[in-house]
């Protein structure tokens, strides 16, 4: 077999002005790769660790660790008395096989059916927490840091005496979120009823998955948030969109779908429009799921933030608990990056779950659940909430006075009595989707009305955040999007 020219073969490494460090790993991965490209072909004889020390000015212990790697991992191998070759069994056809990095036809890789309908989604938006007038953003600035801090440092002392392995989560958080759910929002609970997620699209994912059989049916709101369309897909259920009115989910067009084996709806506050499900409806709803055996799954978005009152009781208190699994969430009340959720789960459906749950992941980390305990413990969450109630009450006030100044005729609100964000009607001389595209690519994150609805007829608008930006900001991006709304980009 005819020998590579070495001198030739490593040029490329010598002519490198800066060779990573350590300068053995360089030299294993310039080898390798030249194994794997066919530089250096099967039984190729490697040169002398001497040479190939002197020609590439390292020191032999170098070249011989490298090639003691090399061997160690089937590359080369050792002939008594006779040096190092590349290994026999690397020909062609072997490389090829195993997958190189060398240059090759290139192919597709086959993807899942449920791969294939994911595509089929409406694209969602990816925020960008610099965008100005942003929806669903806190109010980081106003983040306790100082009794976070302490709470981790204190879940961080009792992580040494931790040895719970329940796969619904930390036991003291779940005690936590109980009493705080019964005192706020009347659910009828134990704290064994309680799943800790990383985020209630884990949860979501994992009560899909439990409730819904290939081609099942599952009712959405119309208008409603198109980010639990990957859930019911990736599920293969089928989503059956239902229009709603300023009462809520439409309980009358029920009898239209006798299929539906699930239900899932933000009765508190329906994104984005922010109307609440009245009461006459939220029983006839219950009264559905009972008929049909069909479970209900309640996104609790928004509720903590009703500035005209009390939050209003959950579905699930109106003796729902036997059918309605409630999920809510932490991301958006304290911090999106405390990736904490839960579901509050029908006794009946815990043991299933948590079945489900130990083939999915296994739990959660331990210290974020513990300090967020400590937190609760301590009153700082419930403390955060209520000074953060009065704050985004304050921003969206002067929001809707700014609107009222700066854009009448063209800006409409749609009135709701919460929530991080705000809904305006657009003048119908205006796109919303063109206003909301270039006011992305000017660092505004508002959204436009009409990407939200499904079936029924859109409606043109602008969804505003408010919630976390100070008055100062507010302004900066009302004064960009009244530039772009008099910049001439007008329909037609």
């Amino acid at each position: 077999m005819k020998q590579p020219n070495y001198t030739e073969l490593f040029i490329p490494f010598l002519n490198q002005e800066t060779i990573p460090r350590p300068r053995y790993r360089a030299l294993f991965l310039y080898l390798q790769q030249a194994i794997i490209a066919g530089q250096l072909p099967a039984n190729s004889r490697l040169p002398a660790t001497r040479e190939l020390a002197q020609l590439l000015q390292l020191s032999r212990n170098t070249v011989k660790q490298v090639y003691e790697m090399l061997h160690a991992e089937g590359y080369i191998e050792t002939r008594q008395g006779d040096g190092s070759y590349v290994s026999p069994q690397l020909d062609g056809r072997c490389l090829q096989a195993e997958g190189s990095t060398a240059p090759r036809k290139k192919g597709t890789v086959r993807l899942s059916r449920k791969s294939r309908q994911l595509e089929q989604l409406r694209s969602l938006y990816h925020h960008n927490r610099e965008e100005l007038l942003l929806p669903a953003m806190p109010a980081l600035e106003e983040f306790p840091w100082t009794q976070w801090q302490r709470s981790v440092v204190q879940a961080g002392r009792q992580m040494k005496f931790y040895r719970s392995s329940s796969l619904l989560g930390d036991a003291g958080l779940r005690e936590q979120i109980a009493a705080y759910l019964e005192s706020s929002r009347g659910i009828r609970c134990h704290p064994d009823q309680v799943m800790i997620c990383s985020g209630s699209q884990q949860g979501l994912q994992l009560a899909f998955s439990m409730l819904l059989d290939p081609g099942d049916e599952v009712l959405v709101e119309d208008p409603g948030f198109p980010g639990i369309d990957g859930a019911i897909s990736n599920a293969e259920g089928v989503k059956v969109s239902v229009t709603i009115d300023q009462q809520g989910f439409r309980t009358d067009l029920l009898h239209n779908h006798p299929q539906a084996r699930l239900a899932f709806i933000t009765p508190s506050r329906n994104y984005p429009m922010g109307y609440t499900l009245s009461l006459e409806r939220r029983l006839q709803l219950l009264q559905w799921a009972d008929d049909r055996e069909c479970c209900i799954i309640e996104d609790d978005y928004d509720s903590e933030f009703r500035f005209d009152g009390p939050p209003i009781s959950a579905l699930q208190g109106l003796e729902g608990e036997h059918k309605v699994i409630y999920s809510g969430t932490f991301s958006r009340v304290l911090h999106p990056a405390i990736r904490l959720a839960y579901l509050v789960i029908p006794e009946s459906l815990v043991e299933p779950f948590c079945r489900m749950r130990s083939i999915q992941d296994g739990g959660l980390s331990a210290l974020p659940q513990m300090a967020l305990a400590d937190f609760m413990a301590r009153g700082q969450f419930s403390s955060h909430l209520r000074r953060m109630r009065k704050l985004y009450r304050r921003r969206r006030d002067y929001l809707l006075q700014q609107i009222d100044l700066k854009f009448p005729g063209i800006l409409a609100w749609e009135p709701s009595d919460g929530g991080m964000h705000c809904v305006f009607r657009l003048s119908e001389l205006y796109d919303d989707q063109k206003i909301a595209r270039i006011a992305n690519q000017q660092g505004l994150g508002l959204r436009p009305l009409s990407y939200y609805f499904d079936q029924q007829q859109p409606i043109n608008g602008l969804v505003i955040g408010f919630a976390g930006f100070s008055e100062q900001q507010i302004d900066q991006g009302l004064e960009r999007l009244r530039t772009i709304l008099e910049s001439g980009q007008k329909k037609g």
